[in-house]
């Protein structure tokens, strides 16, 4: 008998560690929120529910070109990161959060972020989340 050690498959790598439905239903509820900024580049699963599955929350960001962000909200003064003060951010921020917490069951944790400061930031995985299917079929 050998004692050679067991070879074992390498472990799977997930792009995401959100188990459905759950994810099925932060897709759809994405989906209203891209709808509701047309504009932004839309919503993006972001943080460590991309890299393991013992994450603590699911990181939602609704990522928006500078001026429209500066234009969303008026009084941030700066887009280097400090409108976590800013009234209006916070107020939509926690509504949206707790929103999607209600529409999936997970523990979220929504922001919206002007693209120069996360792309400066931020160079981790962005996984695009809410985006809509549409058919090749002919309609109609």
């Amino acid at each position: 008998m050998s004692r050679l050690p067991v070879r074992q498959k390498p472990r799977r790598q997930k792009f995401c560690y959100v188990g459905a439905p759950a994810i099925f239903r932060l897709e759809l509820a994405c989906q209203k929120l891209e709808e509701a900024w047309p504009d932004a580049f839309g919503c993006y699963l972001v943080g460590s529910c991309l890299e393991r599955p013992d994450f603590r929350d699911v990181d939602v960001r609704m990522m928006m070109k500078d001026e429209d962000f500066a234009r969303e909200f008026p009084d941030c003064h700066s887009l280097e990161g400090h409108w976590e003060h800013d009234p209006k951010w916070l107020v939509m921020t926690v509504a949206i959060a707790g929103w999607l917490r209600e529409q999936t069951g997970l523990p979220i944790d929504f922001q919206f972020q002007p693209q120069t400061f996360v792309n400066k930031h931020y160079a981790g995985t962005r996984h695009a989340i809410g985006m809509r299917y549409v058919s090749r079929r002919k309609q109609g």
